[in-house]
Protein backbone atom coordinates (compact mmCIF):
# COMPACT_ATOMS: atom_id res chain seq x y z
CA UNK A 1 0.00 0.00 0.00
CA UNK A 2 2.99 2.22 0.55
CA UNK A 3 3.57 2.18 -3.21
CA UNK A 4 0.18 3.65 -4.12
CA UNK A 5 0.30 6.71 -6.32
CA UNK A 6 -1.10 9.99 -5.08
CA UNK A 7 -4.15 9.66 -7.34
CA UNK A 8 -5.17 6.36 -5.71
CA UNK A 9 -4.73 7.53 -2.13
CA UNK A 10 -7.68 8.56 0.03
CA UNK A 11 -7.66 12.31 0.73
CA UNK A 12 -7.33 13.15 4.42
CA UNK A 13 -6.72 16.16 6.64
CA UNK A 14 -4.44 16.27 9.65
CA UNK A 15 -5.00 18.13 12.89
CA UNK A 16 -1.96 19.00 15.05
CA UNK A 17 -1.81 20.85 18.34
CA UNK A 18 0.76 21.77 20.97
CA UNK A 19 -0.18 23.33 24.28
CA UNK A 20 2.84 25.54 25.06
CA UNK A 21 5.61 27.27 23.15
CA UNK A 22 8.14 25.20 25.13
CA UNK A 23 7.15 22.15 23.06
CA UNK A 24 9.41 23.37 20.29
CA UNK A 25 9.40 20.32 18.04
CA UNK A 26 5.98 18.97 18.97
CA UNK A 27 4.25 19.96 15.73
CA UNK A 28 7.05 18.56 13.58
CA UNK A 29 6.97 15.28 15.52
CA UNK A 30 3.21 15.01 15.10
CA UNK A 31 3.44 15.70 11.37
CA UNK A 32 6.12 13.01 10.95
CA UNK A 33 4.11 10.39 12.87
CA UNK A 34 0.92 11.20 10.96
CA UNK A 35 2.77 11.07 7.64
CA UNK A 36 4.07 7.60 8.45
CA UNK A 37 0.57 6.43 9.39
CA UNK A 38 -0.92 7.96 6.23
CA UNK A 39 1.68 6.26 4.05
CA UNK A 40 0.92 2.85 5.57
CA UNK A 41 -2.87 3.27 5.38
CA UNK A 42 -3.04 4.80 1.91
CA UNK A 43 -3.97 8.38 2.84
CA UNK A 44 -2.85 11.55 1.10
CA UNK A 45 -2.70 14.65 3.33
CA UNK A 46 -4.53 17.42 1.48
CA UNK A 47 -5.21 19.84 4.33
CA UNK A 48 -3.54 20.73 7.63
CA UNK A 49 -5.27 22.33 10.61
CA UNK A 50 -3.03 23.43 13.48
CA UNK A 51 -3.28 25.10 16.87
CA UNK A 52 0.16 26.16 18.10
CA UNK A 53 0.54 27.06 21.75
CA UNK A 54 -3.11 26.31 22.57
CA UNK A 55 -4.51 24.45 25.51
CA UNK A 56 -6.73 21.47 24.84
CA UNK A 57 -9.05 22.20 27.76
CA UNK A 58 -11.67 23.94 25.66
CA UNK A 59 -12.51 25.04 22.13
CA UNK A 60 -11.79 28.68 23.00
CA UNK A 61 -8.83 30.02 21.07
CA UNK A 62 -8.42 26.86 18.98
CA UNK A 63 -9.06 28.39 15.58
CA UNK A 64 -7.65 25.37 13.77
CA UNK A 65 -10.13 22.93 15.29
CA UNK A 66 -12.96 25.44 14.84
CA UNK A 67 -12.09 25.76 11.14
CA UNK A 68 -11.93 21.98 10.79
CA UNK A 69 -15.36 21.49 12.36
CA UNK A 70 -16.78 24.33 10.29
CA UNK A 71 -15.48 22.87 7.03
CA UNK A 72 -16.79 19.41 7.91
CA UNK A 73 -20.25 20.50 9.04
CA UNK A 74 -20.81 22.84 6.09
CA UNK A 75 -19.59 20.25 3.55
CA UNK A 76 -16.69 22.40 2.34
CA UNK A 77 -14.08 19.69 2.96
CA UNK A 78 -12.55 17.59 0.17
CA UNK A 79 -11.32 14.76 2.41
CA UNK A 80 -12.94 11.75 4.01
CA UNK A 81 -10.81 11.37 7.15
CA UNK A 82 -9.07 13.46 9.80
CA UNK A 83 -5.81 12.10 11.19
CA UNK A 84 -4.79 13.04 14.74
CA UNK A 85 -1.77 11.76 16.63
CA UNK A 86 -3.71 10.65 19.72
CA UNK A 87 -6.77 11.37 21.84
CA UNK A 88 -5.01 14.05 23.92
CA UNK A 89 -4.11 16.08 20.79
CA UNK A 90 -7.80 16.16 19.89
CA UNK A 91 -8.36 17.69 23.29
CA UNK A 92 -8.05 17.36 27.04
CA UNK A 93 -11.66 18.36 27.63
CA UNK A 94 -12.80 18.01 31.22
CA UNK A 95 -16.15 16.76 29.94
CA UNK A 96 -15.50 13.67 27.83
CA UNK A 97 -18.84 14.18 26.11
CA UNK A 98 -17.46 17.38 24.58
CA UNK A 99 -14.64 15.48 22.90
CA UNK A 100 -17.07 12.81 21.73
CA UNK A 101 -19.44 15.46 20.40
CA UNK A 102 -16.82 17.02 18.14
CA UNK A 103 -15.85 13.60 16.84
CA UNK A 104 -19.51 12.76 16.23
CA UNK A 105 -19.93 15.93 14.13
CA UNK A 106 -17.17 14.69 11.83
CA UNK A 107 -18.45 11.13 11.68
CA UNK A 108 -22.01 12.31 11.03
CA UNK A 109 -20.75 14.31 8.05
CA UNK A 110 -19.01 11.23 6.62
CA UNK A 111 -15.52 12.16 7.83
CA UNK A 112 -13.79 9.59 10.01
CA UNK A 113 -11.43 10.58 12.84
CA UNK A 114 -8.42 8.31 13.20
CA UNK A 115 -5.86 8.42 16.03
CA UNK A 116 -2.51 7.49 14.53
CA UNK A 117 -0.59 6.85 17.76
CA UNK A 118 -3.22 4.94 19.72
CA UNK A 119 -3.12 1.14 20.12
CA UNK A 120 -6.74 0.72 18.98
CA UNK A 121 -8.70 1.13 15.78
CA UNK A 122 -11.36 3.83 15.96
CA UNK A 123 -13.88 1.55 14.27
CA UNK A 124 -16.85 1.93 16.64
CA UNK A 125 -16.44 -1.49 18.22
CA UNK A 126 -17.18 -2.01 21.91
CA UNK A 127 -13.49 -2.38 22.78
CA UNK A 128 -12.62 0.73 20.79
CA UNK A 129 -15.37 2.78 22.49
CA UNK A 130 -14.32 1.67 25.97
CA UNK A 131 -10.61 2.29 25.43
CA UNK A 132 -11.21 5.60 23.67
CA UNK A 133 -13.43 6.91 26.48
CA UNK A 134 -10.85 5.76 29.03
CA UNK A 135 -8.18 7.65 27.10
CA UNK A 136 -10.35 10.76 27.14
CA UNK A 137 -10.78 10.50 30.91
CA UNK A 138 -7.03 10.01 31.32
CA UNK A 139 -6.30 13.05 29.13
CA UNK A 140 -8.60 15.23 31.23
CA UNK A 141 -7.22 13.83 34.48
CA UNK A 142 -3.67 14.56 33.33
CA UNK A 143 -4.58 18.24 32.95
CA UNK A 144 -6.22 18.31 36.37
CA UNK A 145 -3.19 16.76 38.04
CA UNK A 146 -0.82 19.06 36.16
CA UNK A 147 -2.89 22.10 37.15
CA UNK A 148 -2.75 21.06 40.81
CA UNK A 149 1.02 20.52 40.64
CA UNK A 150 1.63 23.87 38.98
CA UNK A 151 -0.60 25.60 41.54
CA UNK A 152 1.29 24.04 44.45
CA UNK A 153 4.62 24.98 42.89
CA UNK A 154 3.57 28.60 42.38
CA UNK A 155 2.33 28.88 45.96
CA UNK A 156 5.63 27.53 47.25
CA UNK A 157 7.57 29.96 45.07
CA UNK A 158 5.39 32.81 46.33
CA UNK A 159 6.13 31.82 49.94
CA UNK A 160 9.81 32.13 49.10
CA UNK A 161 9.23 35.64 47.78
CA UNK A 162 9.48 34.95 44.05
CA UNK A 163 7.12 36.81 41.74
CA UNK A 164 4.42 34.66 40.06
CA UNK A 165 3.15 36.94 37.32
CA UNK A 166 0.96 40.01 37.30
CA UNK A 167 1.60 43.71 36.81
CA UNK A 168 4.12 45.69 38.84
CA UNK A 169 2.88 48.82 40.63
CA UNK A 170 4.68 52.12 40.23
CA UNK A 171 7.71 52.45 42.50
CA UNK A 172 8.75 48.78 42.29
CA UNK A 173 10.95 46.78 39.95
CA UNK A 174 11.61 43.15 39.01
CA UNK A 175 15.10 41.84 39.69
CA UNK A 176 16.30 38.68 37.97
CA UNK A 177 18.33 36.40 40.23
CA UNK A 178 20.08 33.09 39.61
CA UNK A 179 19.24 29.81 41.31
CA UNK A 180 21.87 30.74 43.94
CA UNK A 181 20.09 34.05 44.62
CA UNK A 182 22.82 36.02 42.86
CA UNK A 183 21.42 39.24 41.33
CA UNK A 184 21.65 39.44 37.54
CA UNK A 185 19.87 42.57 36.28
CA UNK A 186 16.61 44.48 36.41
CA UNK A 187 13.89 43.42 33.97
CA UNK A 188 12.26 46.12 31.89
CA UNK A 189 8.59 46.27 30.85
CA UNK A 190 7.70 43.19 28.81
CA UNK A 191 11.01 41.42 29.46
CA UNK A 192 11.03 37.86 30.80
CA UNK A 193 13.63 35.54 32.25
CA UNK A 194 15.58 33.41 29.81
CA UNK A 195 16.61 30.48 32.01
CA UNK A 196 14.15 28.14 33.68
CA UNK A 197 16.27 28.07 36.86
CA UNK A 198 16.28 31.86 37.27
CA UNK A 199 13.81 33.61 39.54
CA UNK A 200 12.27 37.08 39.72
CA UNK A 201 12.16 39.02 43.00
CA UNK A 202 10.78 42.40 44.02
CA UNK A 203 12.95 45.45 44.72
CA UNK A 204 12.12 49.12 45.29
CA UNK A 205 12.26 51.32 42.22
CA UNK A 206 14.38 54.43 41.61
CA UNK A 207 14.59 57.07 44.32
CA UNK A 208 12.53 59.55 42.28
CA UNK A 209 9.69 57.03 41.92
CA UNK A 210 9.77 56.22 45.64
CA UNK A 211 9.47 59.95 46.30
CA UNK A 212 6.44 60.15 44.01
CA UNK A 213 4.82 57.16 45.78
CA UNK A 214 5.22 58.80 49.19
CA UNK A 215 3.91 62.05 47.77
CA UNK A 216 0.81 60.26 46.43
CA UNK A 217 0.08 58.88 49.91
CA UNK A 218 0.57 62.28 51.53
CA UNK A 219 -1.71 63.99 49.02
CA UNK A 220 -4.38 61.35 49.52
CA UNK A 221 -4.21 60.99 53.31
CA UNK A 222 -2.93 64.30 54.67
CA UNK A 223 -4.38 66.72 52.11
CA UNK A 224 -7.55 64.77 51.34
CA UNK A 225 -7.13 64.94 47.58
CA UNK A 226 -9.08 62.55 45.39
CA UNK A 227 -7.40 59.96 43.20
CA UNK A 228 -8.61 61.83 40.12
CA UNK A 229 -7.04 65.11 41.26
CA UNK A 230 -3.78 63.31 42.13
CA UNK A 231 -3.64 61.80 38.64
CA UNK A 232 -4.37 65.19 37.10
CA UNK A 233 -1.66 66.87 39.18
CA UNK A 234 0.97 64.30 38.19
CA UNK A 235 0.05 64.60 34.53
CA UNK A 236 0.21 68.40 34.68
CA UNK A 237 3.72 68.14 36.13
CA UNK A 238 4.75 65.69 33.43
CA UNK A 239 5.52 62.86 35.87
CA UNK A 240 5.72 59.66 33.79
CA UNK A 241 4.28 56.40 35.01
CA UNK A 242 6.26 53.16 34.83
CA UNK A 243 5.46 52.47 31.17
CA UNK A 244 5.28 56.11 30.13
CA UNK A 245 1.50 56.30 29.87
CA UNK A 246 -0.41 59.15 31.58
CA UNK A 247 -1.59 58.71 35.13
CA UNK A 248 -5.18 57.63 35.68
CA UNK A 249 -7.43 56.94 38.65
CA UNK A 250 -6.75 53.22 38.27
CA UNK A 251 -2.98 53.71 38.37
CA UNK A 252 -3.19 55.87 41.48
CA UNK A 253 -5.51 53.35 43.13
CA UNK A 254 -3.04 50.53 42.39
CA UNK A 255 -0.28 52.43 44.17
CA UNK A 256 -2.49 53.16 47.18
CA UNK A 257 -3.74 49.58 47.53
CA UNK A 258 -0.67 47.50 46.70
CA UNK A 259 0.83 45.88 49.78
CA UNK A 260 4.22 46.02 48.08
CA UNK A 261 4.25 49.61 49.32
CA UNK A 262 4.67 48.18 52.83
CA UNK A 263 6.98 45.41 51.67
CA UNK A 264 4.55 42.46 51.37
CA UNK A 265 3.82 40.31 48.35
CA UNK A 266 0.27 38.91 48.45
CA UNK A 267 -0.47 35.91 46.25
CA UNK A 268 -3.45 33.60 45.74
CA UNK A 269 -6.12 36.26 46.18
CA UNK A 270 -8.06 34.55 43.42
CA UNK A 271 -8.11 31.17 41.69
CA UNK A 272 -8.82 30.21 38.10
CA UNK A 273 -8.58 26.52 37.39
CA UNK A 274 -8.93 24.62 34.14
CA UNK A 275 -10.07 27.62 32.11
CA UNK A 276 -12.97 28.08 34.50
CA UNK A 277 -14.24 31.33 36.03
CA UNK A 278 -12.05 33.37 38.36
CA UNK A 279 -13.05 32.92 42.00
CA UNK A 280 -11.99 35.11 44.89
CA UNK A 281 -10.28 33.27 47.73
CA UNK A 282 -10.92 33.95 51.41
CA UNK A 283 -8.07 35.82 53.16
CA UNK A 284 -6.98 32.73 55.10
CA UNK A 285 -5.86 31.23 51.77
CA UNK A 286 -3.80 34.25 50.76
CA UNK A 287 -0.03 33.91 50.81
CA UNK A 288 1.55 37.02 52.29
CA UNK A 289 5.35 37.23 52.25
CA UNK A 290 7.71 39.99 53.27
CA UNK A 291 9.87 40.62 50.20
CA UNK A 292 11.45 44.06 50.61
CA UNK A 293 11.72 47.10 52.86
CA UNK A 294 8.59 49.26 53.10
CA UNK A 295 8.34 52.24 50.78
CA UNK A 296 5.74 54.02 52.93
CA UNK A 297 4.97 53.90 56.64
CA UNK A 298 2.61 51.11 57.68
CA UNK A 299 0.29 53.45 59.59
CA UNK A 300 0.12 55.82 56.62
CA UNK A 301 -0.78 52.87 54.42
CA UNK A 302 -3.54 51.80 56.81
CA UNK A 303 -4.97 55.34 56.82
CA UNK A 304 -5.06 55.29 53.03
CA UNK A 305 -7.07 52.07 53.07
CA UNK A 306 -9.51 53.63 55.52
CA UNK A 307 -9.87 56.70 53.32
CA UNK A 308 -10.67 54.54 50.31
CA UNK A 309 -13.51 52.95 52.24
CA UNK A 310 -11.90 49.56 52.10
CA UNK A 311 -9.95 49.32 55.32
CA UNK A 312 -8.28 45.96 55.12
CA UNK A 313 -6.64 44.75 58.29
CA UNK A 314 -3.20 44.02 56.86
CA UNK A 315 -1.57 46.73 58.94
CA UNK A 316 -3.05 45.31 62.16
CA UNK A 317 -2.27 42.17 64.11
CA UNK A 318 -5.31 40.10 65.07
CA UNK A 319 -4.70 40.80 68.75
CA UNK A 320 -4.69 44.56 68.06
CA UNK A 321 -7.89 44.27 66.04
CA UNK A 322 -9.64 42.49 68.91
CA UNK A 323 -8.28 45.00 71.42
CA UNK A 324 -9.64 47.90 69.35
CA UNK A 325 -13.00 46.19 68.90
CA UNK A 326 -13.30 45.55 72.63
CA UNK A 327 -12.55 49.20 73.32
CA UNK A 328 -15.22 50.26 70.82
CA UNK A 329 -17.75 47.97 72.50
CA UNK A 330 -17.06 49.57 75.89
CA UNK A 331 -17.62 53.03 74.41
CA UNK A 332 -20.71 52.32 72.27
CA UNK A 333 -22.29 49.45 74.28
CA UNK A 334 -23.10 47.75 70.96
CA UNK A 335 -21.50 46.91 67.64
CA UNK A 336 -22.50 47.05 64.00
CA UNK A 337 -20.86 47.44 60.63
CA UNK A 338 -21.69 51.16 60.54
CA UNK A 339 -20.28 51.73 64.03
CA UNK A 340 -17.04 49.94 63.16
CA UNK A 341 -16.64 51.75 59.84
CA UNK A 342 -17.15 55.13 61.54
CA UNK A 343 -14.55 54.40 64.22
CA UNK A 344 -11.19 56.14 63.54
CA UNK A 345 -9.01 53.60 65.37
CA UNK A 346 -10.35 50.27 64.05
CA UNK A 347 -10.12 48.65 60.64
CA UNK A 348 -13.38 48.45 58.73
CA UNK A 349 -16.04 45.81 59.36
CA UNK A 350 -15.05 43.97 56.19
CA UNK A 351 -11.52 43.60 57.54
CA UNK A 352 -12.85 41.85 60.63
CA UNK A 353 -14.97 39.57 58.47
CA UNK A 354 -12.00 38.73 56.25
CA UNK A 355 -9.49 38.14 59.06
CA UNK A 356 -11.75 36.18 61.42
CA UNK A 357 -13.98 34.34 58.96
CA UNK A 358 -17.04 36.47 59.61
CA UNK A 359 -18.07 39.52 61.58
CA UNK A 360 -20.09 37.40 64.01
CA UNK A 361 -16.92 35.48 64.91
CA UNK A 362 -15.16 38.73 65.78
CA UNK A 363 -18.17 39.77 67.88
CA UNK A 364 -18.01 36.50 69.80
CA UNK A 365 -14.32 37.02 70.57
CA UNK A 366 -15.10 40.29 72.37
CA UNK A 367 -18.17 38.89 74.12
CA UNK A 368 -20.83 40.62 72.06
CA UNK A 369 -23.90 38.82 70.74
CA UNK A 370 -25.55 40.48 67.78
CA UNK A 371 -29.29 40.20 67.33
CA UNK A 372 -28.91 40.25 63.57
CA UNK A 373 -29.23 36.83 61.96
CA UNK A 374 -28.65 36.96 58.20
CA UNK A 375 -30.92 34.74 56.16
CA UNK A 376 -29.85 32.55 53.26
CA UNK A 377 -28.66 34.40 50.18
CA UNK A 378 -30.71 34.05 47.04
CA UNK A 379 -28.92 32.71 43.99
CA UNK A 380 -29.91 34.63 40.86
CA UNK A 381 -29.58 32.97 37.48
CA UNK A 382 -28.08 34.88 34.54
CA UNK A 383 -31.50 35.21 32.92
CA UNK A 384 -33.05 36.58 36.14
CA UNK A 385 -30.37 39.27 36.30
CA UNK A 386 -30.85 40.20 32.65
CA UNK A 387 -34.64 40.24 33.07
CA UNK A 388 -34.13 42.66 35.95
CA UNK A 389 -32.20 45.01 33.67
CA UNK A 390 -34.96 44.79 31.07
CA UNK A 391 -37.61 45.46 33.72
CA UNK A 392 -35.83 48.60 34.92
CA UNK A 393 -35.39 49.78 31.34
CA UNK A 394 -39.09 49.28 30.66
CA UNK A 395 -40.01 51.22 33.81
CA UNK A 396 -37.55 54.13 33.57
CA UNK A 397 -36.52 54.15 29.92
CA UNK A 398 -32.88 53.59 30.89
CA UNK A 399 -30.71 51.56 33.27
CA UNK A 400 -27.96 52.77 35.61
CA UNK A 401 -25.99 51.28 38.47
CA UNK A 402 -27.91 53.56 40.86
CA UNK A 403 -31.24 52.14 39.67
CA UNK A 404 -29.98 48.58 40.08
CA UNK A 405 -28.71 49.24 43.61
CA UNK A 406 -32.00 50.88 44.57
CA UNK A 407 -34.18 48.03 43.32
CA UNK A 408 -35.26 45.82 46.25
CA UNK A 409 -35.77 42.77 44.03
CA UNK A 410 -32.26 42.78 42.54
CA UNK A 411 -28.82 42.23 44.06
CA UNK A 412 -26.24 45.00 44.13
CA UNK A 413 -24.48 46.01 40.92
CA UNK A 414 -21.25 44.27 41.92
CA UNK A 415 -23.09 40.94 41.54
CA UNK A 416 -23.73 41.80 37.88
CA UNK A 417 -20.09 42.79 37.39
CA UNK A 418 -18.84 39.63 39.06
CA UNK A 419 -21.17 37.49 36.94
CA UNK A 420 -20.72 39.19 33.55
CA UNK A 421 -17.31 40.87 33.92
CA UNK A 422 -18.58 44.45 33.62
CA UNK A 423 -21.88 46.29 33.47
CA UNK A 424 -21.63 47.13 29.77
CA UNK A 425 -21.48 43.40 29.02
CA UNK A 426 -24.63 42.83 31.07
CA UNK A 427 -26.37 45.72 29.27
CA UNK A 428 -25.39 44.25 25.91
CA UNK A 429 -26.69 40.79 26.81
CA UNK A 430 -29.95 42.42 27.86
CA UNK A 431 -30.14 44.20 24.49
CA UNK A 432 -29.22 47.76 25.45
CA UNK A 433 -26.35 50.22 24.65
CA UNK A 434 -22.93 48.87 25.59
CA UNK A 435 -20.47 51.62 24.59
CA UNK A 436 -19.86 55.00 26.17
CA UNK A 437 -20.93 56.77 23.00
CA UNK A 438 -24.21 54.82 22.87
CA UNK A 439 -24.85 55.47 26.56
CA UNK A 440 -24.19 59.21 26.10
CA UNK A 441 -26.51 59.29 23.11
CA UNK A 442 -29.23 57.55 25.11
CA UNK A 443 -28.76 60.01 27.97
CA UNK A 444 -29.17 62.97 25.61
CA UNK A 445 -32.38 61.46 24.26
CA UNK A 446 -33.72 61.18 27.82
CA UNK A 447 -33.12 64.88 28.47
CA UNK A 448 -36.22 67.08 28.49
CA UNK A 449 -36.96 69.24 25.43
CA UNK A 450 -36.51 72.37 27.57
CA UNK A 451 -33.01 71.23 28.61
CA UNK A 452 -32.13 70.42 25.02
CA UNK A 453 -33.25 73.87 23.91
CA UNK A 454 -31.20 75.52 26.68
CA UNK A 455 -28.13 73.55 25.72
CA UNK A 456 -28.65 74.44 22.08
CA UNK A 457 -29.25 78.19 22.38
CA UNK A 458 -27.65 79.30 25.67
CA UNK A 459 -25.09 81.90 24.44
CA UNK A 460 -23.15 81.76 27.71
CA UNK A 461 -22.00 78.19 27.03
CA UNK A 462 -18.87 77.59 24.94
CA UNK A 463 -19.62 76.83 21.31
CA UNK A 464 -17.96 73.39 21.62
CA UNK A 465 -20.40 72.41 24.41
CA UNK A 466 -23.59 73.43 22.63
CA UNK A 467 -25.68 70.66 21.16
CA UNK A 468 -25.55 70.46 17.41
Amino acid sequence: MANLTADLRTPAAQYIRMSTEHQRYSLENQIAAIAEYADLRGYAIVRTYSDAGRSGLSLKGRDGLKQLLGDVVTGQCTYSAVLVLDVSRWGRFQDTDQSAHYEFLCRDAGVAVEYCGEPFENDGSMVSSIVKNLKRVMAGEYSRELSAKVSRAKKQQARLGFKQGGQMPYGTRRLLVSKDQEPRFLLGPGEQKGLQTDRVVFVPGPAEEIGIVRRIFRMFVDRGRSMASIAKKLNEEGVPSTDGWPWSVGRVRTVLRSELMIGYYVYNRSTRRMRGPTRLNPPDLWIRTRVMDPIVDTKLFAKAQREMGYKRGYAFAKSDMIKSLRRLLREKKKLSSDIIDACPYTPCARSYGDRFGGLQVAYAMVGYESRYRPGPRRRFSDEELLDGIRRLHAAFGHVTIALINADPDLPRAFVFMRRFGKMTTAYGLAGFPTTKAEASSAARKRASPRLQERLRYDPSRPRSERAR
